[in-house]
């Protein structure tokens, strides 16, 4: 199976834009960037159809695993802990080695691009058009850029299944995340909210937060 180290896998958005909050979405497209940032292990776009938007919301899952001496991946690696947020979403037993390699649920190292595996097998395109199903539940938030000095839409990395299991796994995170202060929603009125910025590092791609 792929590794996956040490982890185990009011829906009202008053006062903000609709787009904003928790969101019922469907996945559209996987854009695999990797090849064109050297200094980063991982970078993917995820595409989410979100009906209360007329533009895709889009989710970047990158960053650079922590390895142990050895060379293998730390079972603590952040982004590990992502990409297992998204397979486990999928419901797909793929995902990656111990060296950070894409493989399917029996270790095959995966011969194509893993976007075009995925693509293949979970985007909207592969239940119909028309069909406006929203299998997956999400978390977007406006987050404070300092470096761009604007706010920018952000998808938390935690994505689950849109039941009533997931929904009520991913409210919960987000209470803990926001009383932690790993989440800090940007108010149009204020450069941070309670005078307390995210804790993140920045990367020459953008801002990352410790999820």
């Amino acid at each position: 199976m792929p590794y996956r180290g040490s982890y185990e896998a009011k829906r009202t958005n008053s006062g903000k834009s609709p787009w904003l909050g928790y969101q019922e979405v469907a996945l559209t497209d996987f854009v695999n960037k990797s090849d064109q940032y050297e200094n980063l292990d991982m970078y993917m776009e995820v595409h989410f159809r979100n009906e209360n938007s007329q533009f895709p919301t889009k989710y970047n899952l990158l960053g650079s695993f922590d390895y142990e001496s050895d060379g293998t991946i730390s079972g603590e690696s952040s982004l590990l802990k992502k990409i297992l947020y998204l397979t486990d979403a999928l419901g797909w037993d793929g995902g990656v080695n111990t060296k950070g390699e894409w493989v399917d649920g029996d270790d095959k190292v995966l011969e194509d691009d893993v976007a075009l595996t995925l693509n293949a097998h979970f985007t909207q395109a592969n239940y119909g058009i028309d069909n406006h199903d929203t299998p997956y539940y999400i978390f977007v938030y406006s987050k404070w850029d300092d470096k761009a000095n604007r706010a920018f839409p952000t998808v938390c990395p935690k994505i689950v299944k849109n039941d009533d299991k997931g929904r009520a796994d991913l409210e919960s995170y987000i209470n803990f995340m926001k009383a932690k202060k790993y989440i800090v929603e940007h108010d149009a009125n204020k450069k941070v909210v309670n005078g307390v910025a995210a804790r993140s590092t920045t990367t020459s791609s953008g801002t990352q937060t410790s999820f």
